[in-house]
C-alpha cells in the first residue's frame, strides 16, 4: 500500500537523514577519550553511551529494505504516519515509558569500540542511504513489533531521534547547536513534534493565548 505523500517529501527526509548522519560520523571521528566520557543531560549516560544508543539505527534500516518481516502486499498501515505512531508509543502504559528502563540500561552496558560505534555512521550509513535512495518509500515495513507504518514515516522518526541525540551530544561537549544538522533536518524534527501534541494547545501555547502544559510530546 502507498502512502498518501508525495514521492518528492520522502526524497527530502533522505537528504536530511544523510546529513544528520554524516553530523554524526564527523562528531564520532573528531572525539577524544575524555569526550567520549563526558556525562550527558541524559540519565546516567555519557557521550558513548548516546553513540551507542543511536549507532544500529543505519544497520536496522538497511535490514527493513531487504524485507524482514514484510506486510503483505495491499495490506493497510497500523499507523498513518510518524506522529501517529509516536503517540501510540506516549501514550500510559506505551513502550516509550515500558521501555525506558531497559533502553537505558542497553545503552550503558554496550561494549562495542567507539571505532566501531563511528563506523555507523562511516560506512554502515552511507550504504544505506544510497539504498534508500532507490526504494518506494511510500511502501510499509513493520516498526519494532509495534504495526507498521510507511518506510518514510519510519526515517522522518529516524532523523527526529538522530537530530534529539546530536543536540544531546553537542550540549555535553558545548560545541554550537544546531551545528551540522540544520536547515531541513531541523525543520523536519521540529514539524513532527509539534505534530504529536494537541493542535488546539499548541497554537494557543505559541500565540501566547494559553498557559497550557503540552510539553513535553516525547519522552
Amino acid at each position: 500500500m502507498l502512502s498518501d505523500r508525495k514521492p518528492g517529501e520522502y526524497i527530502m527526509i533522505v537528504d536530511a537523514l544523510d546529513q544528520a548522519w554524516q553530523a554524526w560520523a564527523q562528531l564520532g571521528t573528531h572525539l577524544g577519550a575524555e569526550q567520549w566520557d563526558r556525562p550527558t543531560r541524559l540519565e546516567d549516560w555519557t557521550v558513548r553511551h548516546v553513540f551507542a544508543h543511536y549507532a544500529d539505527i543505519p544497520g536496522v534500516l538497511g535490514a527493513a529494505l531487504n524485507g524482514e518481516g514484510a506486510p503483505e502486499s495491499g495490506a493497510a498501515p497500523t499507523f498513518a504516519d510518524a506522529a501517529e505512531l509516536l503517540a501510540f508509543m506516549q501514550r500510559p502504559g506505551g513502550v516509550a515509558r515500558t521501555e525506558a528502563d531497559r533502553i537505558r540500561d542497553a545503552g550503558i552496558a554496550d561494549s562495542r569500540s567507539t571505532d566501531e560505534l563511528v563506523a555507523q555512521f562511516t560506512e554502515v550509513a552511507p550504504r544505506t542511504i544510497e539504498r534508500l535512495r532507490g526504494r518506494d518509500l511510500g511502501t510499509l515495513v513493520p516498526y519494532s513489533e509495534l504495526g507498521t507504518v510507511a518506510a518514510g514515516e519510519a526515517l522522518r522518526i529516524q532523523l527526529m531521534e538522530a537530530v534529539v541525540h546530536y543536540l544531546d551530544l553537542a550540549t555535553a561537549l558545548e560545541l554550537p547547536k544546531p551545528g551540522p544538522p540544520a536547515g531541513e533536518p531541523m525543520r523536519v524534527t521540529a514539524a513532527l513534534l509539534a505534530a504529536i501534541a494537541d493542535p488546539v494547545h499548541l497554537i494557543e501555547a505559541a500565540t501566547g493565548r494559553s498557559d497550557t502544559g503540552i510539553f513535553p510530546v516525547l519522552r
